[in-house]
């Protein structure tokens, strides 16, 4: 995993777009990127890297639900405790 904000040469702090939906990656794998909204993969090499005081406030996540915020809609299975799971 790769870091998706960064400091570049001049010092100023920049952050990872993806290049397909242009929102802001949240999570950058090896060897291929994967873009939840379009489904597609890309190479990190291809990510664009905007000064983070460039990038608009409401400019989201490219991975909204990679942490389960949504039971419906989560990419991860195992997000959730199950309803009869207790820890003790």
């Amino acid at each position: 995993m790769f870091n998706t904000k960064k400091i570049n040469e001049n010092g100023e702090v920049v952050v990872a777009i993806c290049p397909l939906c242009n929102l802001r990656v949240e999570f950058i794998g090896a060897p291929m990127v994967r873009c939840y909204c379009t489904g597609d993969m890309y190479e990190p090499e291809r990510i664009v890297w905007i000064r983070e005081s460039d990038v608009p406030k409401d400019t989201g996540y490219d991975v909204e639900n990679l942490r389960g915020n949504n039971k419906q809609q989560d990419f991860l299975p195992n997000a959730h405790t199950a309803e009869d799971e207790t820890e003790g």
